[in-house]
């Protein structure tokens, strides 16, 4: 799919420049370590009106985990995402969730919220059953109101019965923990055995264009497929995959801590050099949904995978493009130059050669 997503190969713009073309797959797991006993909490909560608050420790630093939150709790009881408002990041006002770290936030908070969700939905829909006379299997909830299936005219709103709940005493708020699962591991050498709760498969496809003068690379397409399991928020998905696309862009070509008896070189942004919006190509992202993942309606982490493929994908277009093959990450003009004058001078040579 990524391969396909870079379409035809582009024509280089002068002589001296050599196009090439490269794919790379990776996998890596989301949540923490299974021997870290991971845990989160998230509380949800619906008013008299029938909205719903969503109160989660979470920290959302870009990724759109907070809105995540909202999504799935407004899909489990029924009313418009507009209607659901959150509060995080506050130790005071909100439980728990653990750190914005390992990929783990969708899964381990996401399902908190989840089950949070569920426990008042079933609250709900117990006295929505009571005032309607029927069984909770009959209702379903909907656009903020509770339904008998079959019989559309027959419905309650949500304040309603949350207004109902409320005179009875049945609270409307719940807070759920989630537990990762934990193993210990007993042979710490090989560390054999699943060490994460599940893994997100992905694959990058770049193009790239090499000046055989000056070893300068321009990458001229990228491509990201992964396979999300549930795109909760496909917005945040493809934002979260065009943006480790370019973070693993200066990682293969540019960023560089540089230190030398102890001193960092690459102190600031003038020597440690960023992509810039005018070197970043238009990604493309493909998104996959297979259903299997472990977080809220089968999600899996995207976070850090989508960034794995990236440096492979584009080492691997260099070598097509100018036949060396780069060991040592950034790929400088400087190391590519290099790596070009060995191989010449190995071929003339008459043998093989590789630069490390």
């Amino acid at each position: 799919k990524a391969w396909e997503a870079v379409g035809e190969k582009s024509s280089p713009c002068s002589a001296n420049t050599k196009i090439g073309r490269g794919v790379a797959s990776g996998m890596i797991g989301y949540g923490r370590l299974i021997v870290l006993h991971d845990t989160s909490r998230a509380s949800v909560q619906v008013e008299l009106d029938g909205s719903v608050v969503v109160r989660s420790g979470i920290q959302d630093i870009g990724g759109g985990q907070a809105s995540s939150l909202c999504q799935i709790a407004a899909e489990v009881l029924g009313v418009p995402y507009e209607d659901v408002r959150i509060y995080f990041g506050d130790t005071a006002q909100t439980p728990l969730a653990g750190t914005t770290t390992a990929t783990r936030q969708l899964y381990m908070s996401g399902n908190a919220t989840l089950n949070a969700a569920k426990e008042v939905r079933k609250r709900l829909l117990t006295k929505a059953g009571e005032m309607m006379e029927t069984g909770t299997e009959d209702l379903e909830i909907r656009d903020k109101k509770i339904f008998v299936k079959g019989s559309p005219g027959t419905s309650l709103s949500l304040a309603v019965v949350a207004k109902a709940c409320a005179s009875d005493g049945i609270p409307l708020s719940h807070e759920a923990l989630f537990k990762g699962p934990f193993r210990d591991v007993t042979e710490f050498k090989t560390l054999e055995g699943k060490l994460f709760p599940d893994f997100t498969f992905g694959s990058i496809a770049a193009e790239v264009a090499v000046d055989e003068d000056t070893g300068k690379v321009e990458v001229l397409k990228l491509a990201s497929c992964f396979d999300v399991g549930k795109a909760i928020n496909r917005a945040s998905v493809e934002g979260q995959m065009e943006g480790a696309a370019i973070y693993g862009m200066g990682y293969a070509l540019s960023e560089e801590v540089m230190v030398e008896n102890g001193y960092t070189l690459s102190p600031s942004l003038s020597e440690y050099l960023l992509p810039t919006s005018l070197d970043v190509p238009d990604v493309k992202t493909i998104i996959l949904e297979s259903g299997t993942g472990l977080g809220p309606f089968g999600a899996k982490g995207i976070g850090e995978p989508a960034l794995c493929p990236v440096a492979p994908a584009i080492v691997n277009a260099i070598q097509d493009a100018v036949g060396v093959r780069i060991y040592e990450l950034p790929a400088t003009p400087e190391r590519i130059l290099m790596a070009m004058q060995r191989r010449n001078v190995q071929e003339n040579k008459g043998g093989h050669f590789e630069v490390k």
